[in-house]
């Protein structure tokens, strides 16, 4: 089984620094003739690339979501998941440590603006309680 990437370019002519790479998991075969051919196993989902980037969230949405699409997919052996997730993270990297301190960084910021906006801002114990509480059930962190 391998990947094919189909890319595509955006249609409005004002976005053309957007492309999409749509994953399509396939298989090889030889038909009846023994010619070889292939057979689309299942779409893996597609991600934007934006002046020639992925978005860091769109890298790890696409990840997600291209892992429960091959944990759902009958036709792919359980022992072969791995392998199809590093041919996908071969050209969408997971994100890095740094990437996941921004990202972590930016909802804080969000959250703590729209509970400030409505004047219900948690306190410093609160937030520390919610942080134990998204702990919990993961082990060791």
């Amino acid at each position: 089984m391998y990947i094919r990437w189909i890319v595509r370019k955006h249609k409005n002519a004002s976005t053309a620094n957007v492309v999409f790479h749509d994953a399509y998991l396939v298989e090889s075969f030889r038909d009846l003739r023994e010619t070889p051919r292939q057979r689309m196993i299942c779409y893996l989902g597609n991600i934007r690339q934006i002046d020639g980037a992925f978005p860091a969230i769109e890298r790890e949405l696409f990840l997600l979501r291209a892992e429960r699409i091959l944990a759902s997919t009958p036709e792919v052996p359980d022992d072969e998941h791995d392998a199809i997730v590093e041919l996908l993270r071969q050209k969408v990297p997971p994100l890095s440590e740094a990437e996941v301190e921004i990202a972590f960084r930016n909802n804080l910021r969000w959250y703590y603006r729209w509970w400030h906006e409505r004047g219900c801002t948690p306190t410093r114990d609160a937030f520390l309680e919610m942080i134990d509480d998204a702990a919990e059930g993961i082990g060791p962190v």
